[in-house]
């Protein structure tokens, strides 16, 4: 399981541009991205999910070039998770999980196969919404409908993961849930995990790693503890952030400073 791009390049008129020298991601692990609205963490996962065609460079997906994949052939090795959705039909939270398993049907479609069954059961179980199975996704909180996405993006059972905002609308217990089981399955089952985290302490406790973007460019990459210092965090948000060593392990926590200590 494995994500890798070199030099990978797309503009969008004057106002933005991404350009990504190197990046990559291996099983058994979590690559956090880290940066300010606007830096690229969103055009990046796209381009790496084929969502968006690169100008220049490559992207490999185990090991393979993007563009090789057909789009159900891609489906089958790698899952995007949007940082939002908005559901158009009244699917129940069990359909929208099912429908994670289409990159395996046939060409005539077809009823859920046994194993379509157990791969949605677990993911509906692993995001805690067996008591809304049969709830349509239209009457879901915010925070109920992003765990069904990511319940979808599990059951589709692909070894490499893409989370847009994985925590977006979750509460404070479920932000903490979701990446602990997404953690855990990325050692258990050798996933290959990139997700895009805006709070700073919970990248530092879930990531292995951790991308730093300003700009549509990487900054800084490496181990929590050598990202997340004070002038790399001042580079990557123009704010001045405290940093706590070793208390996450070997991962540091950040404190928000005080508008009286010269925060924001």
């Amino acid at each position: 399981m494995s994500v890798q791009a070199y030099t990978i390049n797309i503009r969008y008129g004057s106002r933005f541009a991404l350009d990504v020298e190197h990046l990559e991601a291996g099983g058994g692990e979590i690559l956090g991205l880290i940066g300010a609205n606007g830096s690229g963490k969103t055009t990046l996962m796209k381009l790496l999910a084929g969502l968006l065609r690169a100008e220049s460079g490559r992207i490999l997906i185990d090991g393979r070039p993007l563009q090789e994949y057909s789009a159900s052939a891609r489906a089958r090795h790698l899952t995007y998770v949007p940082q939002s959705h908005r559901p158009a039909f009244e699917f129940t939270v069990e359909q929208a999980v099912l429908m994670g398993r289409l990159p395996y049907r046939n060409a005539y479609g077809g009823f859920e196969r046994s194993e379509d069954i157990a791969a949605a059961d677990e993911a509906i179980g692993l995001m805690d919404l067996a008591q809304l199975r049969h709830e349509p996704v239209t009457r879901l909180s915010g925070g109920e409908l992003q765990r069904v996405m990511i319940a979808r993006g599990l059951a589709q059972g692909t070894g490499n993961l893409l989370l847009d905002e994985p925590n977006s609308h979750l509460d404070i217990v479920h932000q903490q849930s979701v990446l602990a089981t997404v953690r855990r399955l990325a050692r258990e089952r050798g996933l290959c995990v990139i997700a895009s985290i805006h709070d700073l302490n919970l990248a530092s406790i879930f990531s292995d790693r951790i991308i730093a973007m300003a700009g549509g460019r990487i900054i800084a990459a490496g181990r929590p503890a050598q990202v997340l210092t004070p002038p790399m965090l001042r580079e990557t948000f123009g704010v001045e952030l405290v940093t706590e060593v070793n208390v996450y392990g070997d991962a540091p926590a950040i404190r928000y400073r005080h508008a009286e200590e010269g925060g924001i």
